[in-house]
Order: C-alpha cells, then sequence, then structure tokens
C-alpha cells in the first residue's frame, strides 16, 4: 500500500514559504484534487471569498502547469468523503479554533486514515501545529477558551512552533515543560516532508529541535 506524506510549513506568506510550498506540489500528480481547509481563520463566509482567491495564486504560482482542482470546506459544510482527494491542506489563523473543529467534526481519525492509505497532508502555521502532540505551543491564541490541545500526534511525538525566531527561545524550553515533548521550531521560510510515521524525509531551511536541555539543528 502507498503511504502517504505529511508537510509542515513554517508559516510565511506567499513569497516567503516558496521553498517548501514548490515541495508540496511537486509531490502533487497531474489532475490532483486538494481538500483546502481555512476554518482557523476567523472570517464570515463572504470573508473566505479571499481565502478562496489566496489558494487559486499559490496553486497557479507552484502547479508547474498542472491541471489541479480545490474544494474549500467550511465550517457549517458536510465532510465529504476524503478519497474523493489526493491531498489536504490546512492553513493558518488560530490553532485552537481549527483543532476544536477538526476534533468535533472527526476528521482527527479521518486525516490519519488518509495519511496511512497514501493521501498527502499540508499544513502551515496552525495546520502544522494541531498535527503534533500539543499545541499549547501557542497557548496565548486560545481566546475563546476552546478545550482541545491535544494534536493528531503524527510527528513521532513532537510538538510543533511556527513563525521561530531565535529572540523566542525561553518561551519554547516554558513550552517544553507543559507539553512534555520535543518541540519542533520551523521559521517562516522552512519547512519539512515526513512519511506516514512522522519521520523527516526532507527540508527546507534551517529546522531546529528543543528538548529539556538543548537546542539544535536538524
Amino acid at each position: 500500500m502507498k503511504k502517504g506524506k505529511i508537510i509542515l510549513g513554517g508559516g510565511g506568506d506567499i513569497d516567503i514559504s516558496v521553498g517548501i510550498d514548490k515541495k508540496y506540489f511537486s509531490l502533487l500528480k497531474n489532475n490532483s484534487k486538494i481538500l483546502y481547509i481555512p476554518i482557523a481563520l476567523n472570517r464570515t463566509k463572504t470573508g473566505f471569498e479571499a481565502s478562496y482567491d489566496w489558494f487559486s495564486t499559490v496553486i497557479v504560482k507552484h502547479s508547474n502547469q498542472k491541471d489541479i482542482d480545490f474544494t474549500m470546506l467550511l465550517e457549517d459544510d458536510e465532510i465529504p468523503d476524503l478519497k474523493l482527494y489526493d491531498s489536504i491542506y490546512m492553513g493558518g489563523g488560530n490553532t485552537y479554533k481549527l483543532l476544536n473543529y477538526i476534533k468535533k467534526s472527526g476528521l482527527d481519525e479521518k486525516i490519519k486514515t488518509f495519511i496511512k492509505n497514501g493521501g498527502i497532508v499540508y499544513g502551515g502555521s496552525a495546520g502544522a501545529i494541531i498535527l503534533g502532540k500539543d499545541i499549547r505551543t501557542v497557548e496565548e491564541e486560545n481566546d475563546s477558551n476552546y478545550s482541545y490541545y491535544e494534536g493528531l500526534n503524527l510527528l513521532g511525538g513532537k510538538s510543533v512552533i511556527c513563525h521561530y525566531k531565535e529572540e523566542a527561545d525561553k518561551n519554547v524550553y516554558k513550552t517544553i515543560k507543559k507539553t512534555k515533548s520535543e518541540v519542533l521550531a520551523l521559521p517562516e521560510d522552512s519547512g519539512m516532508i515526513l512519511d506516514s510515521e512522522g519521520k523527516m524525509e526532507e527540508k527546507v531551511g534551517t529546522i531546529y529541535i528543543f528538548n529539556e536541555n538543548n537546542k539544535s539543528q536538524l
């Protein structure tokens, strides 16, 4: 059985995340179908039109003339059959809001099965963080008192921080004590490709891993 891939993006905008975005689209075949989940954003249904336009631009920029189609999934939509898609793309915004939706809708287990069956999942910023063990790496975002903080834990027991800058190191060590996990720290221009077991296959840019005692580059 073909095994899937997990892609983590550091959270940069369309001009900063070029490296990992190119890698992602290179994994997609012609005529691929993507399920795009922008639910982490705090927008009205009309406001999500901007998300649709943005993702259309990303595809044109990186698809290398492949014919790639996508469907945008919003909170009130019925969860589609994931077997109809080659990839799932989860973008940035409020990590707690996204995880709350993923857990309550039952998408967490469906995403795990999707990857095992050969699907490709891209998580950028909030979308990357929920794929880790614990999302309390961004606890300041939880202004609506969402109750879920245990992520999908697809990264070998590691948690994730995106938009990483070195001046945040002190807070990263605090996070390790809270989450009881190693932490992958991704600057905005970095990214990772992992296999279905959460083992790194390739990286873009500089990525750091923190444990209780030290910080090192992957």
